[in-house]
């Protein structure tokens, strides 16, 4: 993430004028084009934290706090891990797309379905590893469509009596068996091999190179972390008053139902 020194340094370059208003913080005016053809200037105030910035609306234009907008408490971005490592060039054209979606919320009342959405809190970590896992099995040929991915557990295994004990499916196909995160069944064909030819390629679980059921295996679990803490993240902030800006929000529906 870019630092103050480098946004001020971009602010000078592109001709925008801005107020430093202490040594980690300063205010500018963001002129960000929208699909309409129109312009839209944002009061933005950036403030370093750490090694990284935070930012945030400062003219009033957005709720103060919205987990669905992607707004944290006190208005800052919540940007994602996208902006991990970005240039300052490539993060002000990221804080651009990141409020062209919000002004597609203040006149729609719902985040734009083109604009990637990344889950809340610790959440997010979990969601980053399955989509690295989906982006692996694409890259070794193996295209998984996340809906048919199913785990159930089953009766504990005799030789782990004590340990839940899994079957995974993609579709109707048994694809592994394990406990935890350990599969069991290595002599079994692995997921990539969809031509009945394993045992004549030798492609067995424990013996596939890319490892594509092991990483198939992980998937399920890290989803099923990944909900577990999007819970904890609205419970945490269940009774915070909802800024009532979007359709469906689940912050208001946790406060109605309570």
């Amino acid at each position: 993430m870019p630092s103050l020194t480098e946004l001020e340094q971009y602010l000078n370059g592109a001709g925008i004028v801005y107020k430093k208003e202490s040594a980690s913080n300063l205010c500018f005016v963001l002129n960000v084009p929208l699909s309409s053809g129109k312009r839209k200037a944002f009061e933005l105030t950036a403030i370093q934290s750490g090694s990284g910035l935070l930012i945030k609306e400062s003219g009033g234009c957005l709720p103060n706090f919205c987990p669905n907008r992607h707004i944290n408490m006190g208005g800052y971005f919540c940007l994602g891990f996208e902006i991990e490592g970005l240039p300052i060039h490539d993060w002000i054209s990221y804080i651009k797309d990141y409020l062209r979606a919000q002004e597609y919320v203040n006149k729609h009342r719902k985040w734009p379905k083109h604009v990637k959405e990344w889950s809340h809190g610790n959440a997010a970590y979990y969601q980053q590893l399955v989509e690295n896992d989906l982006l692996k099995l694409r890259n070794n040929n193996v295209n998984i469509d996340f809906k048919k991915i199913e785990l159930r557990e089953v009766s504990p295994a005799k030789c782990y009596p004590n340990r839940p004990h899994y079957h995974l499916y993609y579709g109707s196909k048994l694809v592994s068996t394990g406990i935890d995160n350990k599969i069991l069944n290595k002599r079994a064909a692995c997921i990539c091999i969809t031509d009945g030819s394993a045992k004549r390629k030798h492609k067995t679980i424990g013996g596939c190179e890319n490892q594509c059921s092991k990483t198939l295996y992980q998937i399920p679990f890290n989803e099923k972390k990944r909900v577990l803490e999007d819970n904890k993240f609205w419970d945490y902030f269940e009774g915070q008053k909802c800024c009532m800006t979007m359709n469906d929000c689940k912050l208001n529906n946790i406060n109605n139902n309570t």
